[in-house]
């Protein structure tokens, strides 16, 4: 049986303008109509469920880029995960994929995890074990001795979220064993990070180990991305082909070229300065405050340049970090319309511009053939971004299920 949500505000994630009195329709997975109203269309399908959703928007499910679903969001994340047990942790990762889905989080990206438990949550949504999003996987990060993801020291034995490979054939084994395993998407290290020692810019990995990480990713059509603060890391990244850079901070005039030049996008990841708020009464180390402190600065200004200059940027919240939990994502999209974009736009960077850069053809847009993945907002979110972070405000469907909400 169809379904026709009608009267509702539609924005379909391409469009510069929304559809004031908007009408979808959908049967099992299958968007068959969006657009304005038109009882035309709708007569199409007697004895269809018809809902009315005047005061709402209706839009495509969010895409998060940049998740990770083995860490808590807490302070203490990072140690936290460290002495996680494999059992637990793959339990936590489950937790996490629900809280994601039930934010408006149809489709993420899992971006280095412990365990590699997102192939098995993956593996547990699709087989409908159990709830979550559209799982896109990783598997651990790739990472060089000592690097950003090495964060156990060498004298204890504890699983982290990368694993360590020293030239060109050790990341290519490590690409190719994740290929094998299934992953979407080979996560390189490019730079040092926050919660990592050691300067944050410092270049990690090289552009011949990343280059064969991407050749590798390649020949399966996976993904690639790199973790990049730090100009020449940044640009080492791009220039092996790495097809999305996470983070971006200290992107400078070079890098925005590259970025132009090729099939790349950017993807921020704001969400991850809100240690800089809650950060001194939680417990974070000093290092990593003042690490914080000197990446926003240069990450704020970097962004507003790569926007201006037409950089494709992508929504990422690095869900999961230290105060950076799950199901709080949507808040991304509100900082991008406070520093430059206008909600439109924001909204772009979850939809239509996240599908495109992770290859997800049916997903991000509501039109016919599409991907049923919806979300019904109460009120006008392009009037108030902020709408989209009242979980209890939205209807989710997911692959034509209903998840949660009513209209």
């Amino acid at each position: 049986m169809a379904t026709i949500l009608q009267h509702g505000m539609l924005i379909d994630g391409l469009a510069k303008e929304p559809v004031a009195d908007g009408m979808l329709i959908y049967e099992g997975k299958e968007i068959l109509y969006a657009g304005p109203f038109c009882p035309e269309a709708a007569a199409q399908y007697p004895g269809a469920q018809v809902l009315d959703a005047r005061g709402q928007t209706i839009m495509p499910g969010l895409i998060d880029a940049h998740v990770h679903l083995t860490m808590y969001g807490k302070p203490s994340s990072v140690m936290d995960f460290l002495m996680d047990s494999a059992t637990y942790t793959a339990l936590k990762a489950a937790d996490c994929a629900k809280k994601l889905l039930y934010a408006g989080f149809t489709t993420v990206r899992s971006m280095g995890d412990k365990a590699s438990a997102d192939y098995a949550v993956k593996r547990a949504i699709n087989e409908g074990m159990i709830e979550g999003p559209r799982l896109l996987t990783s598997g651990k990060a790739i990472s060089i001795t000592g690097g950003h993801g090495d964060f156990v020291p060498g004298d204890v034995e504890l699983d982290s979220i990368g694993e360590t490979c020293d030239g060109v054939d050790e990341v290519r084994r490590a690409a190719r064993d994740r290929l094998k395993n299934g992953a979407d998407n080979i996560k390189l290290m490019a730079t040092g990070g926050g919660n990592s020692p050691g300067p944050g810019t410092v270049s990690q990995l090289t552009e011949e180990e990343m280059r064969v990480a991407v050749e590798e990713a390649a020949n399966r059509n996976a993904l690639t991305a790199a973790h990049a603060i730090g100009a020449d890391g940044i640009k080492r990244a791009l220039r092996a082909g790495v097809r999305t850079i996470e983070h971006g901070s200290f992107l400078d005039d070079e890098g925005i070229e590259l970025l132009l030049k090729g099939d790349h996008y950017l993807v921020p990841t704001l969400c991850a300065f809100r240690t800089i708020k809650y950060g001194p009464e939680g417990g974070v180390p000093d290092y990593v405050l003042e690490k914080i402190h000197y990446f926003a600065t240069a990450h704020y200004a970097g962004l507003e340049k790569a926007y201006k200059a037409g950089v494709k940027i992508v929504c990422g919240t690095d869900t999961g970090t230290p105060f950076n939990c799950h199901g709080d994502g949507a808040e991304e999209l509100e900082m991008y319309t406070k520093l430059c974009m206008s909600p439109m736009e924001a909204i772009k960077t979850a939809t239509s511009m996240a599908a495109q850069a992770l290859r997800q053809p049916d997903i991000g847009v509501l039109a016919a053939g599409k991907t049923a993945d919806v979300l019904v907002v109460k009120g006008d979110v392009l009037a108030n971004i902020a709408l989209l972070q009242n979980k209890a405000d939205l209807t989710i469907i997911h692959n034509g299920k209903l998840v949660t909400g009513t209209l």
